[in-house]
């Protein structure tokens, strides 16, 4: 809409992304400063009345409205104002949006009626920490900002310290005023503070009213005003991207303490070329270089060095890079690639396309090893990629932007999606802007044909950019696809030659092809975006013209492929960004899945698995909301987006905000769904909801009861317990939708406590073993693996110790036991070791590794429920075992023929006897329980009962 030599429009109000449009300038004669709005709420009934909102600036990116012309970054957003509340509804309330401080010029959408629901959904924005009378706000420079109401007394303390007394304005004004507290000099340290606002309350005691943890600056210049006036060496702790550079520096420091493997020879010259700004050519030092030479450590002109790339003789990445001129960003980009770890073999082939400042000659010189063509004119980015490509030696090529710095495990990353999914044509890499903000998380192709660089300007480590999926297309800055699929689909189309939409068009012929397309974030690389060709697309000049002209070309091409909304907006966005899924289903747990630390984390990543290949998206929320390093990352990797603080800071929030999205909810341990279940009536009403308990939490607290020979007023405790526990749980049966359960056991309780009302199937627990067990020779005394935190493993060990250690020693005097698992504590773990022929080893990260080392592997548990997982694992691996009736239960292992079920001490001290003296019964019996693992867990019959599931639940799967 445009009217007055502007254009925009107030776009609605909506419960994630708040009160939103947009307003631009028309003309340069009508200036070039972004516009600011002026919201205000109106009465109509009463024009005498007007309440201003709030002032935004008209400056947030909006990518969608290119197709209207619209090229300026024009969006504006009010999110709400803590402690301002609103008057009382009437019928002719509306919001308006002006865009002159005379509030004549009114955009289009303006007024914006609100009906019952629009102003409360204002009303919660406005009041956001309204039922208090102050709260603190964020940290700017050296000042905390925040709000209070009336005259307190309020104090703030810093780090729980000695607290500070906060003055009212005088005269008090009736309304809120501003807090704008200058905080203490030893508070401006760079580091991370806690602050606590107190009021006192009628009696005089002080109550905490809000705190919050915040970054507190040691200086404020910017780091581009650094990179300009200060000298080197520059302090890179500052620099929007010290957290990448660092991410590189301590894993080649882990690698080298780990196994010796060699640090980048010229590290502190890699270190020097990356922390230096991106034109080395330019004054950038305030030094006017010669030519062939850079800054040094101290600034000075210093001749360039050589560059050592680990470049391999059989590479299984060929790594193409085309070039025109800016040798200086082309070196930059050879030196990050020098830095950032990675452990796959590379080749570097540089396309010279064209460049007229020695180039090649400078190549050849300073990068060893890299392969260079030279093209004697410059035809462009798409000939220079086909030219490089045409000589890649590598079954994977990745073609990189010679503007960019590639990240740690960059090529790693890029090369999982190809290994985790075998349909998988192309991937994407998470381009970072220099300011450490995001240029893309892959891309979306419109309705119309438009294309859309997903969460542009956001931050990278939010939960929604930070998951692998499938997109539509990735950028050509940097890009893996498989070698002989690109000779199949033709590479880059001649059509799209010199440049542009050449990517976008590779993509959908991969897609033509039967591939799919991915994004993988974890492959980060940063895009000095613009750098080679700039970013004017009305150039008249030079290649970024030709993205205004193939434009259409590619429209016209892939017509009949464009699917969605044809009118971008970032609401659709989040709807399409999952390319290629029936639906969502959102997991909720207590914690992030650990596999190396028990089986119940086994278990849920494989039930989270088998929902994606059923087709479905899946979010996990761990209770907890903690982010758990490499664990997170590898949900992430695998396509789990998942929900953590500080993004999401209760199940509340992320229900409210996104519950409306889930198709199904899978929850997991009663406890969990106890919190969940009101939550998820209220915002998720049309969510199915499967349950899985685990186990039976009562029937382990009962035969644990059982097992302890408790008596009295102890044993009259201990059921009443679990009595508590018995009714929580069949009262979040009871609610659910459907149960799921691993034991046929518990589902036949399950059917006699609820009289069958209770709709319960089996749970699929699918485990991968090696394909043949590993040999007996080598092998050594007993073993048991798991979780010292679960109760049952501790008094398992503790009672075997006790009871049948002493005979077994006495009968085999060198046998020995072998203890693993997580959770062990110091005093257990010291007591146990004391005893003759008992070794504790604690957390091991490979459970495989102990099922392979030892010759029989015991679980002598006496409580419990559900699936023993490290029973069915240690079978998997074809490792004999002698089990308690308990550990046999629900795994379908029998007695005699896969493993050894002793029901007394007698046949404990037989069983053990037996597998560790005669070699043919410990082989046929090992493989015994191989052939039975691999028929009753494998994965189909896996994805066979998950499929049934849903289908009872009326969800789709796939024919």
């Amino acid at each position: 809409m445009r009217s007055e030599g502007f254009s925009g429009q107030l776009e609605g109000l909506e419960p994630r992304t708040g009160l939103v449009g947009w307003a631009a300038a028309l003309d340069a004669s009508t200036g070039s400063e972004p516009l600011t709005i002026r919201l205000t709420l109106d009465d109509l009934l009463n024009p005498s009345s007007r309440w201003k909102l709030a002032e935004c600036t008209a400056n947030r990116p909006r990518p969608d409205l290119k197709a209207q012309g619209v090229e300026a970054d024009c969006g504006f957003v009010f999110l709400g104002h803590s402690g301002r509340d609103l008057p009382p509804r009437t019928s002719g309330m509306v919001v308006r949006a002006f865009f002159d401080a005379e509030f004549t010029l009114e955009l289009p959408g303006s007024p914006l009626r609100l009906d019952a629901e629009r102003y409360q959904l204002l009303r919660q924005l406005c009041r956001t920490g309204l039922g208090r009378d102050a709260c603190l706000g964020p940290v700017r420079g050296p000042y905390l900002a925040g709000w209070a109401i009336g005259a307190g007394p309020y104090r703030l303390r810093i780090d729980a310290g000695e607290p500070l007394v906060i003055e009212p304005p005088n005269p008090l004004p009736q309304h809120e005023w501003p807090l704008q507290l200058r905080l203490p000099s030893s508070c401006c340290d760079g580091g991370i503070h806690h602050f606590s606002l107190e009021q006192a309350d009628a009696t005089g005691v002080w109550q905490q009213l809000d705190e919050s943890l915040d970054l507190v600056p040691a200086q404020l210049t910017p780091w581009p005003a650094l990179l300009a006036h200060a000298r080197p060496p520059f302090p890179d702790h500052l620099s929007p991207l010290a957290t990448e550079h660092q991410r590189s520096l301590s894993t080649w420091l882990h690698w080298a303490d780990a196994d010796g493997t060699p640090l980048p020879p010229e590290l502190p010259l890699l270190q020097r070329l990356l922390s230096h700004p991106v034109r080395l050519d330019q004054d950038s030092a305030g030094l006017a270089l010669p030519p062939g030479h850079e800054p040094g450590p101290d600034g000075s002109a210093v001749p360039r060095r050589p560059l050592a790339l680990p470049i391999a003789a059989t590479p299984q990445v060929s790594v193409v890079i085309p070039v025109h001129g800016q040798y200086a960003v082309t070196r930059r980009c050879l030196a990050a690639l020098a830095y950032a770890p990675t452990r796959v073999p590379f080749e570097v082939i540089v396309v010279d396309d064209g460049s007229s400042d020695g180039t090649s000659e400078a190549l050849a010189l300073e990068a060893p090893g890299v392969r260079v063509v030279r093209h004697d004119f410059a035809r462009g980015f798409n000939q220079a990629c086909c030219s490089g490509a045409a000589i890649a030696k590598a079954p994977y090529l990745v073609l990189l932007n010679n503007d960019t710095e590639p990240c740690a495990r960059w090529l790693e990353e890029l090369l999982f999606p190809f290994e985790h999914w075998p349909d998988t044509g192309l991937v994407g890499a998470q381009l970072v802007l220099p300011d450490g903000r995001l240029q893309e998380a892959g891309c979306i192709v419109w309705g119309d044909g438009s294309p859309w660089n997903y969460g542009r300007t956001r931050n990278p480590f939010e939960p929604g950019f930070a998951y692998a999926r499938q997109v539509d297309y990735v950028s050509g800055a940097a890009l893996m696809i498989c070698s002989h699929l690109w000779r199949q689909v033709g590479g880059f189309s001649p059509e799209f030659s010199p440049a542009y939409y050449e990517d976008t068009d590779l993509a959908f012929k991969v897609r033509e092809a039967g591939f799919v397309v991915r994004y993988a974030p974890q492959a980060r690389v940063i895009h000095h975006e613009g750098l080679s060709n700039g970013s004017d697309t009305e150039a008249t000049e030079g290649l970024k013209k030709y993205q205004e002209i193939h434009g259409p070309l590619f429209q016209r091409k892939w017509a009949h492929a464009f699917s969605g909304a044809t009118e971008p907006t970032y609401d659709e966005a989040e709807r399409i960004k999952d390319r290629g899924i029936r639906g969502r289903v959102l997991f909720i747990d207590h914690d992030t899945p650990r596999p190396d630390r028990d089986a119940g984390s086994h278990a849920a990543l494989v039930e989270m698995e088998l929902v994606q290949a059923l087709g479905y998206k899946v979010t996990l929320l761990p209770a907890n909301l903690a982010w758990l390093a490499n664990y997170t990352e590898a949900l992430q990797r695998c396509g789990v987006e998942v929900l953590h603080a500080p993004f999401v800071l209760s199940l509340g929030q992320a229900l409210a905000e996104r519950g409306g999205e889930f198709d199904a909810v899978y929850v997991t341990r009663y406890t969990v769904a106890q919190a969940a279940l009101p939550l998820l009536r209220e915002h998720c009403p049309d969510a199915k909801v499967l349950f899985c308990n685990a186990d039976l939490h009562y029937l382990r607290q009962l035969r644990a009861a059982c097992a302890e020979s408790l008596e009295g007023d102890d044993a009259q405790r201990a059921l009443e317990a679990v009595e508590l526990v018995k009714r929580q749980e069949l009262e979040v049966i009871r609610q659910v939708d459907l149960t799921l359960s691993y034991s046929e056991v518990e589902r036949g309780v399950i059917e006699a406590e609820t009289l069958g009302t209770a709709a319960t199937a089996a749970c699929p627990w699918v485990l991968e073993g090696p394909e043949h067990p590993a040999p007996l020779a080598g092998r050594e005394g007993l073993a048991f693996l798991g979780s010292y935190n679960h109760p049952p493993n501790r008094d398992a060990v503790a009672a075997f110790l006790a009871e049948l250690w002493p005979a077994l020693r006495q009968r085999l005097p060198a046998l020995s036991l072998h203890l693993y698992g997580s959770g062990l504590s110091r005093e257990l773990a010291e007591a146990w070791g004391e005893q003759a022929g008992v070794v504790v080893h604690g957390w091991v990260a490979e459970a495989g590794s102990v099922y392979n080392r030892h010759r029989l592997f015991i679980a002598p548990l006496r409580s419990g429920a559900g699936l023993k997982g490290k029973v069915v694992a240690a079978a998997a691996h074809g490792i004999p075992q002698v089990l308690s009736p308990m550990a046999a239960e629900a795994t379908g292992l029998r007695h005699g023929q896969e493993v050894w079920i002793a029901r007394d001490h007698q046949q404990w001290l037989e069983g053990v006897n037996l597998l560790i003296t005669e070699d043919n019964t410990w082989q046929t019996m090992s493989t015994a329980a191989h052939r039975f693992a691999c028929g009753h867990y494998g994965r189909e019959q896996g994805l066979q009962l998950m499929r049934a599931a849903f289908e009872r639940l009326g969800l789709e799967v796939p024919q």
